[in-house]
This record gives C-alpha cells, sequence and structure tokens, in this order.
C-alpha cells in the first residue's frame, strides 16, 4: 500500500489495528501518524491515550505490554513506536509476533521505519495480514507538483502549474522543503489567490536561481548561445555569486555525466544521494549531452574557477568565454 491508498482509508474512517510505516519520505510518513492522532486520539485524551516511543530503546514484551493496555478515555488508544531495533523486526517468534497476530481491538499501534525494510521478515508479512503495510517514497517530479497544488487549493490558493515547478525545483525535491516555500509564499501574499510564477521568483531567492540555472544547462546542450548567455546575466544582476552559479552549472553537469556512466538509471538516485525528481530532470538533460560533451563542459569550467580564484579576468566574462566554448564544442 503506498500513501495515497492509506489516506484515502484514513478519510472513510477505515483504520486497522497494526501498522509498519517505512520509507525515505519523512514528511508524509509523520504527516500520516499525525492524521491517525487526530482520528483516534481526542486532546483531552492524548496525556493518557497517546503513546510515542523510540524503538531502539524498547525490548518486544515492552511493545505488547503498551499495545495490550486498555484506553483511559479514547475509544482506541495509539501506540506510535519510532525505529524499532533490528532484533525487533527479525524477531522469529515470541509475543510481538503472537500479538500480531491477533491484535489487540482496543489499541492501534504503529510501527514507523524510517528507510527499507526487508518484507520477507515474518513480522512484515504478519501485518500484511492483520494490518497495514505502508511504503513512503520520495515523489517524482509530476506527483510533486500536484502535491504542492493540491496543497495550496486546500487553503484557498491557486498554484499556476509553472509556480508549482519552481517550488518543486527550489525544493531539490525534497517534499518538506517544496512546502515550507510554498507557505512562505502563501503567507506573505495574506489573502487566498493565484499565485504565479513571479510570485515565487519573487520570495523564493532559490527558485529563480535553479529555474536559471535548469534553463541555462538546456540552452547549452542546445546550442542556443544567446538564451545561455542571457541566463547566466540575469542570474549576476540578480546578485548570486558567481562562484554559486559556477558550482551549480558544475553539479549539474558533473550528474549529467554520472548518468551517462550508471548501468543501472533506476538505482542512480539512490547511489548519488538525490531525489527521484533530480534525476529526471539530469535524464531529460542528459538527451543534450553526450558523455564526452559533458567531460569537455566540466573541463572548462574548472578553467573558470582556476581563473577566478587566481585574478586571470573577471568571474563574468570567463564564464561567458566558457559557455561559448562548450556551445562550439561535439555535443
Amino acid at each position: 500500500m503506498d500513501w495515497q491508498e492509506l489516506d484515502r482509508e484514513l478519510e472513510q474512517g477505515k483504520i486497522a489495528p497494526v501498522y509498519l510505516f517505512y520509507g525515505n519520505e519523512s514528511y508524509l510518513l509523520e504527516r500520516a501518524l499525525k492524521t491517525l492522532r487526530e482520528k483516534l486520539v481526542p486532546a483531552e485524551a492524548a496525556a493518557f491515550d497517546y503513546q510515542e516511543l523510540d524503538g531502539r530503546e524498547l525490548s518486544a514484551g515492552k511493545i505488547v505490554l503498551l499495545a495490550t493496555t486498555l484506553p483511559a478515555l479514547a475509544p482506541r488508544r495509539l501506540v506510535v513506536v519510532k525505529d524499532p531495533a533490528a532484533e525487533i523486526l527479525k524477531a522469529g517468534e515470541g509475543d510481538l509476533l503472537a500479538y500480531l497476530e491477533n491484535p489487540a481491538p482496543t489499541t492501534c499501534l504503529a510501527l514507523a521505519v524510517n528507510g527499507s525494510i526487508d518484507k520477507r521478515l515474518k513480522l512484515v508479512k504478519l501485518i500484511q495480514q492483520t494490518g497495514r503495510v505502508v511504503e513512503f517514497l520520495p515523489l517524482k517530479a509530476a506527483e510533486l507538483e500536484k502535491w504542492l497544488q493540491r496543497e495550496a487549493r486546500e487553503q484557498g490558493y491557486n498554484l499556476h502549474p509553472a509556480a508549482a515547478r519552481a517550488l518543486a525545483q527550489a525544493g531539490g525535491g525534497d517534499l518538506r522543503l517544496a512546502r515550507n516555500e510554498l507557505y512562505k509564499v502563501m503567507t506573505y501574499t495574506g489573502q487566498p489567490g493565484t499565485i504565479t510564477p513571479s510570485d515565487v521568483e519573487a520570495l523564493v531567492p532559490a527558485a529563480a536561481a535553479e529555474a536559471t540555472i535548469f534553463q541555462l544547462v538546456d540552452a547549452l546542450g542546445n546550442r542556443n548561445a544567446t538564451l545561455a548567455i542571457n541566463s547566466l546575466r540575469r542570474l549576476l544582476e540578480k546578485g548570486e555569486a558567481p562562484l554559486s552559479i559556477l558550482a551549480m552549472l558544475a553539479r549539474q553537469l558533473r550528474l549529467i555525466y554520472q548518468y551517462h556512466l550508471a548501468a543501472d538509471k533506476g538505482e542512480l538516485a539512490a547511489r548519488l544521494g538525490v531525489k527521484p525528481f533530480v534525476v529526471q530532470k539530469v535524464a531529460a538533460q542528459a538527451r543534450n549531452f553526450s558523455l564526452p560533451a559533458a567531460g569537455r563542459a566540466l573541463e572548462e569550467l574548472l578553467k573558470v574557477d582556476t581563473g577566478i580564484k587566481t585574478g586571470q579576468g573577471g568571474a563574468g566574462p570567463l564564464l561567458e568565454k566558457a559557455i561559448w566554448t562548450i556551445i562550439k564544442g561535439e555535443h
């Protein structure tokens, strides 16, 4: 089950007696735990019927004891165990597995794992039978943009698709960061209405920089010298430090280079430690750069770095010269 299916069930009031949440999208996982708490435990009962514990400090027996404790004020207790110890997840026998075969109807037990799990474990299979195992994966580019639009809509705002794209890029594909930037823009505008790309670029400097860097790399790949130079000058006019521009350009071209080298494109995000959103962008740009072309472009950027740091010329002219050299090269 994924987080969207879980959302639908919770909206319908369908709450399982036991959950195993896992994955790398921490914001959505934490939001699901918050929703469970809101659905199950009224504020006045939280002190008695809600417990959130560090699983690394618990034994399987302690978890069972907490799960079999009767609620005091709420119809059901909610027990959240974050990052249960590896020996708990791998347990072959014991009280916890016996409990999972027949979980208490008066308690909702939620185990939350930050990262991956071994789906072959007996504990996982038992929870699949008597409860729900829910995976929280980082959102892809289109999913993240739609999520931001829905979040804005729920607050009374109409988030323009291009504005959603700019926010997603500014957050580097990270949902929590993109959401925080969205709320920054909504707070600034003050009242519901349409949020445009200009609003985002005016209030979120990273959005403008990221959008222009992507445009600059695209222009390099498409050999559009005019657009590339204009993009560079726009960044400099907005006060972006030349070395920061150089670093962003080098990062993007380095990712393109690594994309060409990767044997398994599906595992690239995890191997490079970036979001799937970023890899999607890189895949699109890699069509405009061969492996040798990306290598030559990186060499030119290294020359710029050396030139700026050794005083061989102004940063702007050195960057423009590198752009011309990259565009003249064979792609």
